[in-house]
């Protein structure tokens, strides 16, 4: 039975499944023909031409299509070429056609028919630029390089992540390629993983899932389904400007299928409205903005209206901005309720940017078109007063979609929600869950916590003035949450005492010194109201230094002085909320009530510091804020000092299952941490810990197999997560020394069955506090030095066998050394890479069972004598190391007159350099070296072999396993000497 390999059973598997769904397969060696052995040509330039010429009859002829080709060469190789190149790629660029006198736009592409376009692959894709790389699977379209597809071995650790960071490293040193490559997707022929080229960010590698997650065929099929791929490249790449950084997204599976089921009701006019919940954080917005421009394209629509409708001037302001980002045409924003009724009586075809509060007292009927289509952000609120019946009344027979970032509640605004847009059998047209997004990588978990008891509000002022009030008028909006408190007058003087302040200011000063800023994370305190703020900034200065925070509120010229003295203008406060969320920038705590707490997206924002009452859509729809992913952030942290978690069912109103996979009690974690640490010393009672001499064997030992590995791993990353989160708390001082070995443990095992994590001291999957933990800890930093390590030399088999430790310590410590020994010696003897494949096979061979212990170790022990062997000869043969590297190998088949032969090897090989990237060359350079062979088929001491190639010396149409297998190392190891491989 073979071992599993990339190219076996991931590679071929992918060529196979591409070629199924109608993509043509061009072998590397036709496309380098293609290509004019150009390796520095990206194009399949026939095929453009071609394609270019037949989707623009009388546009692009043959007289100006080089010009056109040319124009895409001149592209800038960058970041905003590559949002350019797009741009082409839609049709939005033009060319001038000498017998109309006149600017054409051309296309690229046929997006109406998909069918019509060019659709072709290649493996081994070889490009240089600032070097030379090889894409493992290059997607074409009409001759175009859209997509790279990066594979690996299932057997790889860290798969994909090795894949994602291949993607980066080619897309910096081939920018003359990736200027032109739109996504990239990631597989290790299990699962597969997709995202936007140039914008390489934890955050932005995302899962492809089908109904089974594990269907590679499925999967493959899917993602590169040749309609997918063109809608991908027409409609689900965006790109836009945020506070002045070019952004670039690629649409996740809930945003597609979203706007489809929009599109499809809209067409079918059965049902006239729906209602979406994308869980905060899953960019909802974008969903919306993408959704409003495909319905704005659809021909059979005839030119609509489509309304978008937010419920804060804010928010207003906000979305306008994004879809001028966008690139969208023909936005209005409604000034003034007398606005709004004007363009709706005046029937304005194109994009009305409004809020709510404008509809109030507007006409009914004052528009009875059906092409149009109004989409509402946080619906839940569009419900609050009449506002939702005067928009419906005004316009009978437009579309409605209901966007919410939050569950719809079980209140009266949660049913008029239900009502105004979903339908008893249909709650929801889509719904994208807290776990869904947290299982997905989209938002991370929030954990919340409750500060010292003295701090909170007395319960009966918070029940009095706050949570009966709300639920009394029905309020879902931040304004009328603040309209609220602004009565609160009780409630507001406990809120804003001034000792009660400075004792809070001084427990947020402490809490981000340890616990937070040490994770090189972020912080908002959330005050009561502006006065709030003003008064948290005064406070806080005593305890932080000044340029640590600043405040962010709304300025108005009536203010006291106190609160002028935070006034900041439009610009300052465009600079703050940029540098913010800049790992090395200050601020680091930005003080707030209103503004920030909706649409902001800061990923680095960690914590908050809750103190104002909210409820319901408001309280998660602030804390949301900190759900963002980030590197190394595994939750958010809300720190609660009204008291308002103390019960969560009187907070969230729709407190379920929906909500509680992506908020957790804080001390939950700490119970947490005790099960895990239970189970971990429940797992390590099987190993004897207590002898100092021999406990590290006695863990290789327990750890050698397999499973055991496996289940501690899997216990030890979800107690690290925790350790991470609580670190510095007094609670785990009782676990601090328990802590530390099981880090020990962790690295052992890791640097004992994963050897090569030698080139990487601390790894990715280590988090910033252990990581600090174990810099500081000289018995975890060095905990590699008392690992047993053999050297390899010819004394090496007696050496095993008078070490008195366990043959399958002995085994472990052996595939240690030798994987280790010949990563180092890589460069001057290449010919040991060739050694790493059989002793992986050996290894594979103990863990299924296949072999004994004893014969693992006894063929382990001959590899380790045969490399000190060879590297003794090779010192003193006068070879060069390619010379010695194919001398070596003949020797191993057999062959005599070895050092001869592999001279002449290494001149046929000087004249096929580029061999491996052609295979045309490769049959070539195959046939010059079995005929190499044939010639000197004396070479060999099989009489059988020998007389087998005298009988076809000419022909070459037989020939014997074991010259295939030879021909096929030979060319493995220029491979690798190439650095191939």
């Amino acid at each position: 039975m073979r071992l599993i390999t990339e190219k076996r059973d991931v590679q071929d598997r992918v060529i196979e499944y591409l070629q199924a769904i109608g993509w043509e397969y061009i072998p590397p060696a036709d496309l380098q023909e293609k290509r004019g052995f150009d390796i520095k040509e990206p194009f399949i330039v026939e095929v453009l031409e071609k394609k270019l010429k037949e989707l623009n009859p009388g546009i692009i002829t043959d007289e100006n299509v080089g010009d056109v080709v040319r124009r895409l060469r001149l592209i800038p190789s960058t970041f905003t070429g590559n949002q350019e190149f797009l741009e082409f790629l839609r049709g939005k660029k033009t060319v001038y056609v000498d017998k109309e006198r006149r600017e054409r736009n051309f296309k690229l592409i046929d997006f109406e028919n998909p069918e019509n376009n060019h659709f072709a692959f290649t493996k081994e894709f070889l490009f240089e630029d600032r070097e030379k790389r090889r894409l493992d699977i290059a997607l074409f379209v009409n001759g175009i390089p859209i997509c790279d597809f990066e594979l690996k071995s299932p057997t790889l650790w860290e798969a994909e992540e090795e894949a994602f960071e291949q993607v980066r490293i080619y897309n910096n040193v081939l920018p003359e390629l990736f200027k032109y490559i739109q996504f990239y997707a990631v597989s290790e022929g299990i699962r597969l993983f997709y995202g936007p080229t140039w914008k390489y960010e934890s955050k932005t590698l995302y899962r492809w899932k089908v109904e089974n997650g594990f269907n590679f065929e499925k999967l493959v099929k899917t993602f590169f389904d040749k309609k997918e791929v063109i809608e991908t490249l027409r409609t689900y790449i965006v790109f836009m400007t945020i506070e002045e950084e070019l952004q670039k997204y690629i649409l996740k599976q809930h945003q597609r299928r979203t706007i489809a089921k929009i599109i499809r009701r809209v067409l079918e006019e059965k049902k006239k409205k729906g209602l979406i919940w994308h869980t905060q954080g899953s960019y909802k917005s974008l969903t919306m903005i993408v959704s409003a421009d495909e319905l704005r394209k659809m021909p059979e629509l005839e030119n609509p209206t489509i309304l978008v409708v937010v419920d804060r001037l804010e928010l207003e302001h906000q979305i306008y901005q994004n879809f001028q980002a966008y690139g969208y045409p023909n936005i209005i924003r409604a000034e003034s309720k007398n606005h709004l009724k004007e363009l709706l009586e005046n029937d304005y075809r194109g994009l009305i940017i409004t809020t709510i509060h404008k509809f109030e007292g507007i006409p009914k009927h004052i528009n009875k078109r059906e092409n149009i289509i109004v989409l509402v952000d946080e619906a839940h609120r569009s419900q609050e007063g009449d506002l939702g019946n005067y928009m419906r009344a005004s316009l009978p027979n437009a579309y409605y979609f209901g966007f919410t970032g939050t569950p719809v509640d079980k209140t009266k605004i949660g049913r008029g929600t239900f009502v105004a847009f979903g339908y008893p059998d249909e709650p929801y047209l889509d719904k994208y869950t807290i776990d869904e997004s947290i299982e997905e990588r989209t938002t991370v978990p929030l954990y919340y916590t409750l500060a010292k008891t003295e701090l909170h509000v007395d319960k009966e002022t918070l029940e009095e003035e706050f949570f009966r009030v709300v639920e009394e008028e029905g309020i879902a909006s931040i304004e009328g949450i603040n309209k609220v408190i602004e009565r609160a007058e009780k409630l507001k003087a406990v809120l804003k005492a001034r000792d009660r302040i400075d004792k809070i200011a001084k427990h947020i000063a402490e809490h981000y010194t340890k616990f937070v800023e040490p994770l090189g994370f972020k912080a908002f305190i959330v005050a009561v109201d502006r006065e709030g703020c003003a008064l948290y900034k005064e406070a806080i200065d005593k305890y932080l230094p000044e340029e640590y925070t600043k405040v962010v509120y709304t300025s108005d010229y009536k203010d006291n002085e106190l609160l002028k003295k935070y006034h900041i203008s439009d610009e300052e406060e465009k600079r703050i909320r940029k540098d913010f969320k800049s790992p090395g920038k200050l601020p680091k705590i930005l003080i707030v009530t209103e503004k920030l707490l909706t649409g902001y997206d800061a990923p680095i924002l960690y914590a908050m510091y809750l103190d104002k009452p909210l409820k319901d859509h408001t309280l998660l729809q602030a804390i949301a804020r900190i759900n963002r992913p980030y590197v190394g952030k595994t939750c958010g942290l809300v720190m609660d000092y009204i008291g308002i978690f103390e019960n969560l069912q009187r907070a969230l109103a729709f407190y379920s299952k929906d909500v509680e996979a992506g908020l957790i009690d804080f001390e939950k974690l700490k119970e947490r941490f005790k099960e895990l640490v239970k189970e971990a010393d429940d797992l390590l009672k099987e190993i004897d810990l207590g002898d100092e001499t021999k406990r590290i064997q006695n863990i290789i030992d327990y750890f050698f197999e397999e499973e055991n590995r496996k289940e501690f791993i899997k216990i030890f990353k979800q107690i690290q997560e925790i350790y991470e989160i609580l670190s510095p708390d007094e609670f785990l001082r009782d676990y601090i020394e328990k802590y530390k070995l099981l880090v020990q443990i962790y690295e052992i095992i890791y640097q004992t069955y994963n050897p090569e994590a030698e080139k990487k001291r601390i790894r990715r999957d280590i988090l910033k506090k252990t990581e600090d933990l174990i810099k500081e800890n000289i018995e975890l930093l060095h905990i590699a030095d008392n690992l047993p390590l053999y050297e390899i030399n010819k004394d090496i088999a007696h050496t095993i066998k008078a070490d008195k430790i366990s043959q399958r310590v002995k085994i472990a410590s052996l595939y240690r050394s030798i994987r280790i020994h010949i990563e180092s010696k890589r460069k001057e003897s290449p010919y040991l890479v060739s050694i790493a494949e059989k002793v992986e096979e050996i290894i594979s061979q103990l863990r299924e069972r296949q072999r004994s212990v004893e014969y693992a170790l006894e063929e382990l022990t001959k590899i380790a004598e045969e490399i000190a062997k060879a590297e003794k000869e090779q010192k003193e043969s006068g070879l060069s190391k390619e010379e010695f590297s194919y001398f070596w190998i003949l020797r191993r088949h057999g062959v005599k007159a070895p050092e001869k032969i592999s001279k002449d090897i290494c001149k046929i090989l000087a004249e096929k350099e580029h061999w491996m990237f052609n295979e045309n060359v490769e049959r070539e350079l195959r046939r010059e070296f079995y005929k190499l062979l044939l010639q000197k088929s004396e070479a060999y001491t099989s009489q059988e072999d020998t007389q087998s190639y005298a009988v076809r010396e000419s022909g070459l149409s037989y020939l014997s396993l074991d010259i295939v297998k030879l021909v096929n190392e030979l060319l493995g190891i220029d491979k690798i000497i190439k650095g191939g491989a």
